[in-house]
């Protein structure tokens, strides 16, 4: 399957198909509160993404952490936390990103890393989960 046949099966969904639709959902962490998902993918998990580079007073810190503590307990099975180490800059070369400083607090609940959690999924129930 190339690009051009996955694009041709992207659908722009509404208010009704947010949760009951099967397939991936792309929200943010603001859309996604009071909702549940079997699994919870979080990209950009960089100082400068999460947090957000605009956040200036410990309230709007407060506010990321909040943010990000949703984005975390919509998940039924598990959440992945993906980042860049580094992303292109305009001119081609490489600029290196920070972790999130909410790492540190994620760390703490001993989560799987990556050869782990490929490990997991392909040991999972599929058809269990697919039950649902």
């Amino acid at each position: 399957m190339g690009p051009a046949d996955i694009r041709a099966r992207i659908r722009v969904g509404d208010a009704t198909t947010l949760i009951s639709a099967p397939g991936v959902h792309l929200l943010t962490g603001h859309v996604g509160k009071g909702q549940q998902f079997d699994w919870v993918v979080i990209v950009g998990f960089e100082e400068g993404v999460i947090p957000n580079f605009r956040v200036s007073s410990a309230d709007e810190m407060a506010e990321e952490a909040r943010v990000l503590s949703v984005m975390l307990s919509r998940a039924r099975d598990g959440v992945i936390v993906g980042r860049a180490a580094s992303i292109p800059t305009n001119n081609g070369r490489p600029m290196n990103r920070t972790p999130s400083s909410f790492l540190g607090q994620i760390s703490s609940a001993h989560p799987r890393d990556a050869a782990n959690l490929v490990a997991w999924l392909s040991q999972v129930s599929w058809t269990d989960i697919a039950a649902r």
